[in-house]
């Protein structure tokens, strides 16, 4: 079976993988998912209805960008995307956690300015970004 990397263009998590894929150099067939009117296939992958999906040619089924990373670099480990030592390693899972929060927050509140009229204006004070973040 081949790899398959199931995505939608807006998606920022699977843009992620999809560079671990290329800088890897790993064959992916891309099958581009309609997250509004989602097929039966692709529930059937997964469980939470949200892209990425990636199904190894071993038939392994991962979501969730990160581990999906996480999966293609110790299964694929040349060249690696993470640094080799731990401390290295862990420092850079962080950073990453960082960012997905972090985009997570700016997709939170470009849905809310696409509501016009109907905005929740309290949902930016919400999804305010602290200080301590920005000197990371």
């Amino acid at each position: 079976m081949a790899r398959t990397l199931y995505y939608t263009q807006r998606s920022p998590y699977a843009r992620k993988v999809r560079i671990v894929l290329a800088e890897k150099q790993l064959p992916c067939e891309l099958q581009q998912t309609d997250i509004n009117n989602k097929p039966p296939e692709f529930l059937s992958l997964s469980p939470i209805g949200k892209v990425p999906v990636l199904v190894d040619e071993n038939d392994l089924v991962f979501w969730d960008s990160t581990l999906i990373v996480e999966y293609l670099d110790e299964t694929y480990p040349e060249p690696s995307f993470y640094p080799g030592s731990r401390i290295e390693r862990l420092c850079c899972r962080q950073g990453e956690e960082l960012a997905d929060s972090l985009i997570d927050n700016v997709v939170g509140l470009w849905y809310e300015t696409r509501k016009g009229n109907q905005a929740d204006f309290g949902t930016q004070a919400k999804l305010n970004i602290s200080p301590a973040l920005i000197a990371f």
